[in-house]
Parts: C-alpha cells; structure tokens; sequence
C-alpha cells in the first residue's frame, strides 16, 4: 500500500496530515507539560524534555502516577530540574482538567495507552504517546479516531524515526537499489527473564489500584501484576508490543508498506517458569502487500543472533552495522561496491514533539504510525494465542483468523 492510499484508509474522513490549531504556541509561551506515568520510562522522557526541550520553554507543571513512590520521585526531580514544585494526583483525569497542562506525556502500562491518549486529546490536550499505541484493534481506532477529529499534535514512542541512521537507510530502501525486496529479517535476544521484578517494594497502601486498574475487571490487589505487568495478558500482547512494535514500525516506515496481510506465530515459555503468561521464545511472519516476508523473533533464553537485514534481489542492507553490499544479490544490478552508511542528524524524539507543537506540523511518528504497528503487533499477538493464521483487511479495518 502505497503512502497516499495509506493516509486516505487511515485517516477517516478527516483531511490533511498537517494540524493547524489555534492553540499554537508563541514562541515565548510556556508549554506546560503533564508526565502520565511516572515510573522508569516516564522519568526518562521528562529528562529528555528538561535536557533537550528546556531551551524551548517547556516545562513539566504536573505528575500523575498511581503509585506514591513514583508520584514523589518525579515531584522531586521536576522541581530540582525545571525550578517550580509540580502538581501532582493519582488520577489522570484531575490532571486533565488543570489550564496549566498544554501537553501530556503517557508512559503508563500498554494496556491503558489508547483510553488516556483518547481521554487527553479530548481535553484539548496534545500528546507523546509511548508504544504500543494500543493492545486492541478496537482502542487503536478510536484512538485514530479521536485524535484526527481534534487535530492534536501527537507523537508516538517509535523513537526511532528520530535518529540519524534510520533516516539514512529509509532513503536507501526507497531508493530502490536493492531491487525487488522479498525478505526482512529481525531477531533481538536476551538472556535474563526480562520485565520479572522484585515486588516486596510494593505496599498496597501506596498504590491507587481501582485506577491503575482502569476499564478492566476489578481483581484484588496483586503487587506482582502491578509491578510486572508486561509478564500478563490482561495489561500487554507480550513481545509482540514490547518489542516488536519498535521493529515492525521501521519496515513501515521504510518499505511504504503500511499493514500486513496475515501473520503466523509460534513460541512458548522454555526457561522462565515464573508465572508469566507471556512467551519468553517468540517467532512471527507477517506477509504484506508488496510482496515480501517480515521474520520477527525474540529470545530471553539466549543472547546470541542479533540481526536486522533487508534482503533484496541486488543485495543486502544491514540495519545493524549500517551496511549495504551486494551479499546475496545477482544480475547486472547486483550491488558491487560494500557502503558504509553515514548517519542525517538525529533529534530528540521529544524534542521533535515539543517543536511540533510550537508550529502544528506532523511529528516524526504521527498516529497514523501508532496505529499501523498496533495492528501488527494485534494480528502476531492474536496468531500466536490462537495457534490460527490471523487476516487484516486495510479496507474495513478488520482483523480475523483463517476459518
């Protein structure tokens, strides 16, 4: 599917890519920022904004999170970092009602990524939204949905589309130099039982659980769930969203081709026999539109085999080393001379949001992105739960398995 049949499937009827607003931002404004999920990764990006984003007058005027101990230390750090003592709640909605939020960052569980996008965008407030856009087909279109009707400037985590490297291999692929491209090969491998952590930490008394619960059905307090929750299915697809989605997310970008057809998957727990309910050995194959094969897989059980390549009919490009050569290539076309790429200047991928917001112009990995990888994270996910052949139909925004 090529990029301007993409654009009109996906955008529902609500016109251009480019986002005019009256609330653009002076060039001396403040942008109050709002961190929604203020553990690891949601401290990172507020470094990120304080590191790279500070010069534009951004700052983080609020904190939302629903455990105490992450509510306090992001307090703290906002206020050594960026001169004021933030707001701060366990409920995400009472942040989105305070004037002084312009932004929202959302680094909560995957599962609750879509809802508070929806919610935050609503609110007249735009948005980075950390990957996966959404565990469901159904939240990523009314994500979709939502955020077009508003015409918020929203980023989604995919960072990778902000670095220099991937700039210059994106050009490469649609070059056209490696010829007819069949084959893409990705494979990233751990060995410790990632996203297992210890849970003594937590003490019921601290944590805001209704909320952290959300829209799903109520359970009692379970300090490992909230913790580790990446380990079970009701809060995230497993490594289909975790990781997948950052991968997955570059072949669309670079191949123009935006949804698979189909996926396969197979995989298992091997080794760690925690009490996860997700695979700790994944394996997927997606097939798309114009003809070539994605291979994903994943290992926490052994570090070894690290790849990226792009297998084309004239070569072969190295998204690991940065390398294109003719290895694996024939004919008069074949690829004779070994490139070493050179990287385009990298930016801040929340710089990028913060300079998008100031002029309403596109993002580096807009919601069109978000919910290109969430429907190939949804379709390995389900494949691989059902043990079927899983089918998306780009034209209805269906998904469904082989019968």
């Amino acid at each position: 599917m090529r990029r301007r049949q993409f654009l009109k499937r996906v955008a529902l009827g609500i016109g251009s890519f480019i986002f005019l607003s009256e609330s653009s931002k002076g060039a001396n404004e403040r942008i109050g920022i709002g961190i929604i999920g203020a553990g690891g990764r949601g401290q990172d990006l507020m470094r990120e904004v304080y590191v790279n984003a500070k010069d534009m007058n951004a700052k983080v005027v609020a904190i939302c999170d629903v455990w105490r101990l992450n509510r306090e230390s992001a307090v703290a750090k906002a206020k050594e970092w960026f001169g004021i003592e933030p707001r701060s709640t366990s409920d995400y909605q009472e942040l989105l009602s305070w004037d002084e939020v312009d932004a929202v960052i959302i680094a909560t569980p995957d599962f609750s990524h879509a809802r508070i996008l929806v919610d935050s965008v609503r609110a007249g407030k735009d948005a980075y939204c950390e990957k996966p856009l959404a565990n469901t087909l159904q939240e990523a279109k009314e994500a979709l949905k939502a955020v077009n009707e508003t015409k918020r400037i929203v980023q989604v985590g995919t960072q990778r589309r902000s670095d220099g490297y991937h700039k210059s291999a994106v050009e490469v692929v649609r070059s056209g130099v490696l010829g007819k491209i069949s084959r893409i090969v990705i494979s990233f491998n751990f060995n410790h039982p990632r996203w297992r952590r210890d849970a003594k930490v937590v003490r019921e008394e601290d944590v805001d659980w209704k909320r952290f619960l959300m829209h799903l059905p109520y359970r009692p307090f379970d300090p490992v769930r909230f913790l580790c929750w990446q380990l079970y299915r009701e809060f995230s697809t497993g490594i289909p969203g975790l990781w997948m989605s950052h991968f997955i997310d570059v072949v669309h970008w670079f191949t123009d081709d935006h949804f698979p057809k189909s996926a396969v998957s197979h995989g298992g727990i091997y080794v760690w026999n925690d009490g996860r309910e997700h695979a700790d050995t994944f394996h997927s194959l997606l097939d798309y539109p114009s003809g070539f094969l994605v291979s994903f897989s994943m290992s926490l059980c052994n570090s070894a085999g690290n790849t990226f390549t792009i297998h084309g009919t004239n070569g072969t490009l190295d998204c690991m080393r940065w390398r294109l050569s003719g290895e694996g290539g024939a004919g008069a076309k074949k690829i004779q001379e070994e490139i070493q790429l050179k990287p385009k200047e990298s930016i801040s991928h929340v710089r990028n949001w913060v300079e998008c917001i100031r002029n309403r112009t596109t993002p580096n990995a807009p919601i069109e992105a978000g919910y290109a990888h969430s429907v190939a994270c949804i379709l390995a996910a389900q494949a691989y739960w059902t043990g079927k052949r899983w089918y998306y139909d780009a034209q209805k925004q269906e998904m469904y398995p082989q019968d």
